[in-house]
């Protein structure tokens, strides 16, 4: 089966929801294809009070205390910070690793990840790739019709929040999640959709 996590590398609730996707790989991933997709937000079209508001409301779910710093203002936006990752990713990073550093570095260090210097700057430190090469495929047309892509895909399964999962086991059978981070309750999704996949799989094919 596979599942797909929508993600957007600045997004608190996309950090709250790292601990499922390490559940995923960790318990699931002899059987589970995972995919990750970024799906940047793009201007965010808020202040940065609004920011701090937010993340006020988010320790209260998630349990820990993180810095909006880098959400300057209503210009900011998360464009950067995604594309310096997927383009981390198509020089070999793993984006699960790689998405979650950066993440880090915005939500927990207080990088200002927003500007474009500042994501490169960070993105090429944990890959090892040169700062210019980094920008220039961040700024290439693979990169930027995947982040499109993205986001289209995110729409396309009726969903608006990052993260947003759709799960496909098989059989045909699918989920789709909007906004839920809890690898409490994305896990035991995924399980049953397995589980009905390798019964089917045991069955074996109808009698003709």
């Amino acid at each position: 089966m596979k599942v797909t996590a929508f993600v957007d590398v600045l997004s608190h609730w996309c950090l709250a929801a790292q601990p499922a996707l390490d559940a995923l790989r960790a318990t699931l991933a002899a059987d589970v294809a995972l995919e990750i997709v970024l799906a940047p937000l793009g201007t965010v079209g808020f202040t940065h009070e609004k920011e701090a508001w937010f993340y006020t409301r988010g320790t209260l779910a998630y349990g820990r205390e993180l810095d909006p710093a880098w959400c300057e203002g209503a210009e900011t936006t998360t464009w950067h910070a995604n594309a310096a990752v997927a383009a981390g990713v198509a020089f070999g990073a793993n984006p699960v690793v790689l998405g979650r550093r950066v993440s880090r570095a915005a939500m927990v260090d207080g990088l200002l990840l927003g500007r474009e210097s500042e994501a490169v700057r960070a993105v090429a430190k944990f890959t090892g790739v040169e700062e210019q090469t980094l920008r220039d495929a961040m700024h290439s047309e693979p990169i930027i019709g995947a982040l499109h892509a993205g986001n289209a895909r995110l729409a396309s399964i009726g969903c608006a929040e990052r993260p947003s999962w759709e799960l496909f086991n098989d059989n045909g059978d699918r989920a789709v999640l909007q906004g839920l981070w809890q690898a409490e309750a994305i896990l035991p999704l995924a399980r049953a959709l397995l589980e009905d996949e390798r019964a089917y799989r045991r069955a074996g094919p109808p009698p003709a």
